[in-house]
């Protein structure tokens, strides 16, 4: 029994050992890259988005779109920080719904980089994502998808329009600002 108990513990100490060595070097390839040029074309893409809130208040969304946030966060969490959906330009809107904003609101469609107004957009996105290798998504494409839709026109619209501009534009400054290469990548057309 108690050499049993000894080879437990044994093992215990070497699946620890191997853990933090493994956790180790993960930290130091990290650190490693953190020290590299960032590049928006890289496999560590990082973009303005990435520079935003990582969360949002859901608590006075409906019941439904609570949960699919949940599902949201945490599957797109596996592959990269979920400010990059957050903090995104893109608003689905249907080819009706956009002849109706440009009456309502003709600012929301001046500058693609503060929003961009397009029928399908996060469906595309999200079907992109989930045809890369390891998405976990699945199944939850569908879930996801209504969230972002409806997240999306809930706070870059109506009287949450020009506080979304606003954000969207110091992102953009603050990216510009500390990654003027990244930038220049993101946006090749903005330096013309």
């Amino acid at each position: 029994m108690k050499r049993g108990v000894a080879v437990i513990v044994a093992c215990l100490a070497a699946g620890t050992f191997w853990a933090s060595s493994v956790r180790g070097e993960d930290s130091a390839k990290h650190e490693a890259a953190e020290k590299e040029p960032k590049s928006a074309t890289a496999n560590t893409g990082f973009y303005p988005n990435d520079m935003g809130p990582a969360e949002i208040d859901v608590s006075g969304y409906p019941k439904e779109m609570r949960q699919n946030y949940r599902v949201f966060a945490f599957k797109c969490a596996a592959c990269h920080t979920i400010a990059r959906p957050i903090n995104s330009q893109f608003l689905e809107l249907t080819p009706e719904e956009q002849a109706a904003a440009k009456k309502e609101d003709p600012d929301l469609f001046k500058d693609s980089k503060l929003v961009m107004p397009e029928d399908k957009i996060w469906s595309r996105y999200v079907k992109r994502m989930m045809a890369k290798p390891g998405c976990p998504v699945g199944k939850d494409g569908k879930i996801i998808y209504e969230f972002l839709t409806y997240d999306s026109k809930l706070r870059k619209t109506g009287a949450n329009a020009k506080a979304w501009r606003e954000h969207r534009a110091h992102l953009i400054h603050e990216f510009k600002e500390k990654y003027p290469d990244s930038y220049k990548t993101v946006f090749p057309d903005a330096s013309k």
